[in-house]
């Protein structure tokens, strides 16, 4: 142990400078540094981060919220201020001096900065790749210019770069690794609070329930405008035609639950009882139903790692969708099929999301029990995988460049 502690006090002290955006990168980006801290090199990282980071022992000079921005008008708006953070931060990692720079998500900030920090002898890595596989496969040339190397969520994207001569590493996707497949969903609901609520009970007392869903309408305001009404109107015809149904909708802030509560006292009257909104809680909800309907995202690879059917649906509005149309490179938009590469489950997408054809689709999955099983099946091997030790991958990795 002496000789440990006397060899990790002679290695110089290694910099790394690191920028993630959005909460899920501050999550991801912490897994990653809790695993640097653990080997033997001494190390000092600051940046831009959250309260994840900082837990995991990162010095955040920016708050993770400055870069916290969703659509184009919104990143158009406070453009102004965005270009300076960049010019702010290439100047005080190279002054710092960083060893290599982590860019984790939030690439179109990210490679910019990665490209002018190669400029200057940095060495840019870059973890979670854009989704070059889905649109805009061109990008793929300025991203080889921007970094030195690009560690990857998904196995099927490492062909994509090849031709590029770009260094990439698939590390796994790090929900994988967190989530255990096919979880009990008694325990689930228990942990919901159904057996210990009095209101809870009643609820699920009176029903009987024997079929529970979770409805997931997005985690931005826009997609709950898109889907809301119409998951909620799918609810409440459900509710007419299977009376003994539980919806359960978790909101994924404070505002969004509150938009959401309004939405059902507005929409739903039969069955507003039914639906159970909750503050956050997507996954526990997920594991709790017997089936998803989700708007696409992420949590429809969430849905499919803990192992629910679902069906997919996303809306919006006509002109990106034409657009998006236009550039869109595979025929699935959810990710369990786009991994699976064939349609697993079913996606009503624009003026194919109605009421009628989500009723539809959703019973005709659970009506069949070989699709079922087939289903559960798939989705295992999705959750092998991806289930990697992301964090682990991606710290060796680092490690290995930090000690060059």
């Amino acid at each position: 142990m002496r000789a440990e502690q006397a060899m990790t006090q002679l290695q110089p002290l290694r910099r790394l400078a690191l920028v993630a955006g959005e909460s899920s990168g501050d999550q991801i980006a912490a897994a990653v540094i809790a695993k640097l801290f653990q080997r033997a090199v001494p190390l000092e990282v600051r940046g831009v981060g959250g309260p994840s980071l900082v837990a995991a022992g990162m010095t955040c000079d920016v708050g993770i919220e400055a870069l916290s921005l969703r659509g184009y008008v919104e990143v158009i708006r406070h453009l102004p201020r965005l270009l300076r953070l960049r010019k702010n931060l290439l100047e005080r990692f190279s002054r710092w001096p960083a060893d290599i720079f982590l860019g984790v998500d939030a690439p179109d900030f990210n490679l910019q900065l990665a490209a002018m920090l190669k400029r200057r002898g940095i060495r840019s890595y870059h973890l979670v790749g854009p989704s070059i596989w889905a649109w805009r496969p061109e990008r793929k040339w300025q991203i080889a210019k921007a970094v030195d190397h690009l560690l990857l969520l998904f196995p099927f994207e490492e062909a994509l770069y090849r031709e590029t001569g770009l260094a990439t590493t698939y590390v796994g996707h790090p929900m994988a690794d967190q989530i255990s497949f096919n979880p009990d969903r008694i325990a689930a609901r228990q942990a919901l609070g159904f057996d210990t609520d009095p209101n809870l009970k009643s609820i699920v007392e009176a029903s009987d329930s024997d079929r529970w869903f979770c409805l997931l309408p997005g985690s931005r305001s826009d997609e709950i405008h898109q889907h809301a009404a119409l998951m909620l109107e799918v609810a409440q015809q459900m509710a007419f035609q299977h009376p003994r149904a539980l919806f359960l909708m978790p909101a994924a802030s404070p505002k969004l639950h509150t938009q959401l509560r309004d939405l059902i006292a507005r929409h739903v009257h039969a069955a507003s009882k039914r639906i159970i909104l909750y503050h956050g809680e997507a996954r526990r909800c997920i594991a709790a139903c017997d089936q998803v309907l989700a708007a696409s995202g992420t949590v429809c690879l969430e849905a499919a790692l803990i192992g629910r059917p679902m069906v997919i649906i996303y809306r919006m509005p006509a002109l990106s969708y034409r657009w998006m149309r236009r550039l869109q490179l595979q025929p699935w938009v959810g990710l369990p099929n786009i991994l699976a590469q064939k349609f697993l489950v079913p996606e009503l997408i624009q003026s194919q999301a109605t009421v009628s054809a989500i009723i539809d689709a959703l019973d005709s999955q659970w009506e069949n029990q070989a699709l079922l099983a087939s289903l559960n099946n798939a989705f295992f091997a999705i959750h092998q995988s991806l289930r990697r030790d992301c964090a682990s991958r991606c710290a060796a990795v680092l490690e290995a460049a930090l000690v060059r």
